[in-house]
């Protein structure tokens, strides 16, 4: 059996489906022993299909992995397209990378990548429904998130909340993450004061708008 070349320390880049989007496609190149990850959400018994094509007869795979950390698909046995209906939700990690005969000699090896799932990014996990929240609007409760999933605009800011969440946490040293999880852990707290508040909605807009812009990188 060939042996995997050990993949360098690598960043998940997100791959984010646009409402109404079913597949996403992405061209890279790997090199040597580097290792390429990518990251997309699915929800609990979405189809997913991901397939990687290259020109030539170079030793690149991909694996995909879990949100659990459990690897779902080894390329290197099973080939070059995984499909199946999902069994976890939250962000899974396609790893694409050389064998080890080719990534010692340094080798270059141009890609695709194409990601398929049978809903599209809008419908994110715990969501029952497309362009609906982060949870799952059939069990909210409370008033924050009854007005959450009561509000089209909240609902589209709550998801994306959680992506960027997501994204920053996976992009952080430990110490740093730590700090993240601590302010969000306020930010839920001071969000739920919007209750408080006459015009409701208003409040909860400004409060996602606040929390999205101290995640999302910036440029």
């Amino acid at each position: 059996m060939p042996v995997a070349a050990q993949p360098q320390d690598a960043a998940p880049t997100p791959l984010r489906l646009a409402p109404g989007q079913a597949e996403i496609e992405v061209s890279g190149q790997v090199t040597g022993r580097q290792t390429l990850v990518y990251g997309f959400d699915a929800a609990v018994g979405q189809e997913v299909t991901v397939q990687l094509s290259h020109p030539g007869q170079a030793s690149l795979y991909h694996n995909v992995i879990a949100p659990s950390g459990a690897m779902v698909f080894n390329g290197s046995m099973e080939g070059n397209r995984f499909q199946a209906s999902v069994h976890e939700r939250g962000r899974y990690q396609v790893h694409v990378y050389l064998m080890r005969n080719d990534a010692r000699r340094g080798k270059r090896t141009a890609f695709t990548l194409r990601i398929r799932q049978s809903g599209s990014q809008a419908q994110r996990p715990g969501t029952g429904q497309a362009g609906g929240p982060s949870f799952d609007c059939r069990r909210a409760s409370g008033v924050v998130e009854i007005a959450v999933c009561r509000s089209p605009v909240l609902a589209e800011l709550d998801a994306r909340l959680a992506f960027v969440y997501r994204d920053a946490l996976a992009g952080a040293p430990a110490s740093r993450a730590e700090q993240i999880r601590r302010d969000q852990r306020q930010w839920i707290a001071a969000r739920a004061s919007c209750t408080r508040e006459p015009a409701i909605e208003r409040c909860l807009n400004r409060r996602y708008l606040t929390r999205i812009g101290q995640l999302e990188p910036k440029r």
